[in-house]
């Protein structure tokens, strides 16, 4: 009975890692094929400050019947933010994220650009779940986590009205 459990539940594991391996591989070459035809979309950009304190802008790219990316910048006193939202059939795939944060406000005379940090997030999205997060120091998330649920109910959400206010 034990050994049966215990195949029971490899066998049932590797399904799980086996899918999500694809879920990631069909990702990139969503992402590639994005990238590589992104000058053909037509663009559209809007400014957006209300979500953020000194203002921000989206930008969306759309093929002859979707879009397929939405960029997001948003400024603040302290730092800015630049997440690419990548979507196909009106679904988030892919979130790229990368936060600049400043030493001091860039009006202050010790402001230093050089002394800028940048942290980069990935979140890989298959069939409306987030299945991988990607933290900046480069380690995998446990999706165990209340921390990793939270995450992706918020950035789920704001695909959704980044892609609401640019259709």
């Amino acid at each position: 009975m034990k050994q049966t459990f215990l195949t029971f539940l490899f066998l049932t594991l590797s399904i799980v890692v086996f899918g999500q391996a694809n879920g990631i591989t069909e990702i990139r070459k969503l992402y590639k094929e994005t990238q590589d035809n992104k000058s053909t979309y037509k663009r559209l950009t809007q400014d957006d400050f209300e979500n953020s304190s000194e203002g921000g802008e989206l930008t969306a790219y759309q093929n002859s019947t979707e879009v397929r990316l939405i960029e997001a910048k948003y400024y603040g006193n302290l730092g800015k933010s630049e997440s690419e939202y990548y979507y196909l059939n009106g679904q988030i795939y892919f979130i790229f994220r990368k936060d600049f944060s400043y030493n001091m406000p860039p009006t202050e005379s010790g402001y230093d650009s050089d002394k800028t940090t940048l942290e980069e997030s990935r979140y890989y999205f298959w069939n409306n779940k987030m299945i991988r997060w990607i933290t900046p120091d480069g380690k995998y998330m446990d999706s165990e986590l209340t921390e990793y649920s939270d995450e992706s109910t918020k950035l789920t959400s704001w695909a959704v009205e980044f892609l609401e206010m640019v259709e």
